[in-house]
């Protein structure tokens, strides 16, 4: 080899060494939002102890129906989301929220943890805060990773924002749910005129951006029955009507799509071109495979005009239905004003909740992912003044869906929205109220469970203790119950909790303590419960795999026999990884 060659093959390596640094720069270097990732401090008790879930049985409401209980749970939206991840992981169908939007001015409180000392109840976010939108970032994307977890493979989400935001929250979304899985933005006029002081313009606008968990997402078009009225020419064949095949409008030009500027024959034989509005040469609206595809079905329909063809495709009238796209632009859905008259009418005052979303808005978003199969799930973990569930109850009513609805909601400061505001609406709704004009409205019916969010053991679930599992398993029983869609309590001893859906036949029962001698009171139970049919889950309170009690149970058929508690701290543990 000689000295030149020697030289190549040495440049060679030394290029193939730059490439293999540059392709891993580019792979640890991605396009996106960066921020600064602020931790985000709790109250000490919730820091260092495990989540979960307690009933509220005085504020459970049954007013009828088929429909499973909707539920409402007061807490922070974190801890909450954290138990869902174990009740409902992957199951929920529609996600809408309505989060803070980081005004400076709508109270968005973020705690930061390394000042906790020095402000250890929080405090606003300012406008002019140097962190305002780290502090925001990092608040949502914790709970939108959450969130994405529990989305079924055909779930969306729903989220309101306006310009404060909305560009950081297409990034984020962007890397929390995947750039493909952008779906759009609606842009909803929520009002009409007003907001002359401000400096340029008057905003009537905010956002809803949607995103999918996987192209399995379902989304209804409107459809509607075509009218034989559209169709006003006829032939052997039957109604039709047509539209120009020459292109009009911005890109009718044949620059815009020279492949699409060709000849089809006339009626005379003769060469026809399509001609642009402004009478240079056009484009046709289609290619010359669809073209042709016409041609030979004989869809064309000539007509001569000033002395030149001009050709026209054929569309027949079959009865057959529209469907129709949806438009981004919400002109006349609903405005804020309509949100805050239902209030009013509800409680007879307006100072109870300022800017509450309009049902209307939350209607449309829903009916556009519900398919034949009206028994789906809608979480809202900013639950607000509760309109994603006055929704849901009405659409229910309307079309004898089977709809369930959960709301999170805090209690922010001394004003404890969740149970004034929150649940009072929606039992109102639920149960029927005398409006604010003194007339009384019908009730919507349908049945509630509310829960507040509640801490057991003196340890994180990263570093639970033998104490703490065993106070974990004693009271997970709403825990389980709600992970199995079985919600009223039918039995509660010392030893065990059974749950029950009666209407369709599940149970839930709760073997939660290590006195396994009274296991055969427990096993008794659950065959009575098998002798009225339907699904049992069986859990039981074991330091492994719950395989070791099956001989207990070998005399019965159709129960699932699941261990307590460390499938629980698994989920728990795998989120703060």
């Amino acid at each position: 080899m000689t000295e030149q060659e020697e030289n190549l093959q040495i440049r060679i390596r030394e290029l193939e060494k730059e490439i293999a640094r540059l392709h891993t720069q580019i792979k640890e270097q991605r396009y996106g939002l960066t921020w600064l990732d602020v931790p985000e401090a709790f109250e000490t008790e919730s820091e260092n102890k495990i989540p979960i879930l307690e009933e509220v049985k005085d504020k459970a409401i049954d007013e009828g129906g088929k429909t499973p209980p909707h539920i409402i749970i007061e807490g922070d939206n974190y801890h909450a989301l954290t138990c869902l991840n174990y009740t409902h992981r992957g199951r929920i169908d529609v996600i809408y929220i309505d989060p803070p939007y980081n005004t400076g001015s709508d109270g968005f409180t973020y705690k930061d943890k390394r000042f906790l000392k020095e402000f250890p109840d929080g405090s606003p976010v300012p406008k002019e805060h140097p962190l305002r939108h780290s502090y925001w970032l990092s608040f949502m994307s914790k709970r939108l990773e959450l969130a994405k977890n529990l989305l079924s493979d055909k779930g969306v989400i729903f989220i309101s924002i306006d310009d404060n935001e909305q560009a950081n929250l297409k990034l984020l979304c962007d890397k929390v749910f995947g750039e493909d899985n952008f779906v759009g933005n609606y842009i909803w006029r929520k009002k009409y005129g007003g907001g002359q002081a401000v400096d340029y313009f008057s905003t009537e606008h905010e956002y809803i951006a949607v995103y999918r968990k996987t192209d399995k997402m379902y989304w209804q078009d409107e459809v509607i029955e075509r009218s034989s009225k559209e169709f006003t020419h006829k032939d052997e064949n039957g109604l039709y009507k047509t539209t120009k095949l020459a292109k009009w409008g911005n890109t009718a030009r044949r620059e815009d799509r020279p492949t699409m500027y060709f000849p089809i024959i006339a009626p005379d034989n003769t060469e026809c071109y399509p001609i642009a509005p402004d009478g240079n040469d056009g484009r046709w609206r289609i290619g010359k495979n669809k073209m042709n595809q016409l041609i030979e079905a004989n869809l064309i329909k000539w007509e001569k005009k000033g002395g030149k063809w001009i050709p026209y495709e054929k569309e027949y009238f079959y009865g057959q239905q529209k469907t129709i796209k949806d438009r981004s632009i919400l002109y006349e859905v609903a405005e804020t004003g309509d949100g805050s008259n239902v209030l009013t009418d509800i409680f007879g005052t307006k100072d109870r909740f300022l800017n509450p979303k309009p049902v209307e808005i939350l209607s449309k978003i829903i009916r556009k992912v519900s398919n034949n199969n009206l028994e789906f799930t809608i979480l809202d973990f900013f639950a607000g003044s509760g309109t994603t569930l006055h929704a849901v109850m009405k659409l229910n009513a309307e079309d004898g869906g089977n709809r369930q609805c959960i709301l999170v909601q805090q209690r922010e400061g001394d004003n404890n929205i969740c149970e004034n505001v929150t649940y009072e609406r929606n039992r109102r709704v639920m149960c029927g109220y005398t409006n604010a004009k003194g007339e009384q409205v019908e009730g919507l019916g349908g049945r509630l469970k509310y829960y507040k969010s509640a801490f057991v053991g003196k340890n994180p679930s990263k570093s639970a203790t033998d104490d703490d599992r065993v106070e974990l398993a004693q009271k997970a029983g709403c825990l389980l119950a709600l992970g199995e869609n079985t919600l009223d309590e039918i039995t509660s001893t010392n030893l065990y909790q059974i749950f029950a859906d009666c209407e369709r036949k599940k149970y839930t029962a709760i073997f939660f303590t290590e006195e396994y001698m009274k296991l055969p009171e427990f096993v008794a139970e659950v065959e009575k419960l098998q002798s009225s049919g339907g699904e049992i889950a069986v859990y039981i309170f074991s330091w492994g795999q719950p395989d070791i009690f099956e001989n207990e149970f070998n005399s019965l058929d159709g129960i699932s026999l699941k261990a307590i508690p460390q499938p629980i701290l698994d989920v728990y543990k795998s989120l703060n990884q």
